[in-house]
């Protein structure tokens, strides 16, 4: 009985294209499974409630700058009468911004944190420790009339503070952001 060796002779031009398959298979594996990642994530938080209290909804209606509108239902504002050709932009604010360009962002899915503009400049460092340890869209602002020592608005909801809590302030971000009326920049 003879024994035959078999020989396979892959040329190179075949092993080029075995490996582009894989390779192409590999990140079409990890792409599906980045989606689902995402996917799962983003899901978790629309499943959490939003935080702060529940304010009627004045409507998203659009005004020119320097027309007059009824006065807002909160203070600050959650919703309501803003302007339609800008938004705040996101980021800390060292000088206090229109009501209606911050309301514009809010539609767009800001968290905002609102802070008494004469608060103390270590008290506002603690509060931006907070505001930069957080994700997403977000924007931090000074307010002269503010009621309380700090407030926390997102799209119809607001949430008063009687002192700093960087856990509470993370936690508003992370959850009530990017769920206002429409998607786009803020």
């Amino acid at each position: 009985m003879s024994k035959h060796n078999v020989v396979i002779d892959v040329s190179t031009e075949r092993k080029v294209f075995i490996g582009i398959g894989l390779l192409t298979l590999l990140i079409l594996v990890g792409g599906v499974w980045l989606m689902s990642a995402s996917g799962k994530k983003q899901q978790e938080k629309l499943s959490k409630p939003l935080m702060g209290e529940e304010i009627t909804s004045q409507g998203e209606p659009h005004v020119k700058r320097g027309e007059s509108h009824p006065s807002y239902n909160s203070n600050p504002p959650t919703s309501g009468w803003h302007w339609g050709d800008g938004t705040a932009g996101p980021g800390i604010k060292d000088q206090p911004v229109p009501d209606e360009l911050v309301l514009h962002s809010m539609e767009h899915g800001a968290a905002v944190i609102w802070y008494k503009s004469d608060m103390s400049k270590e008290d506002v460092e603690k509060i931006t420790k907070a505001f930069n340890d957080a994700s997403g869209k977000k924007i931090m602002v000074p307010r002269q009339n503010l009621d309380t020592p700090i407030a926390l608005t997102s799209w119809g909801r607001l949430l008063k503070l009687q002192s700093i809590d960087e856990g509470k302030i993370k936690e508003f971000i992370s959850t009530n952001e990017d769920r206002g009326p429409e998607k786009a920049a803020i």
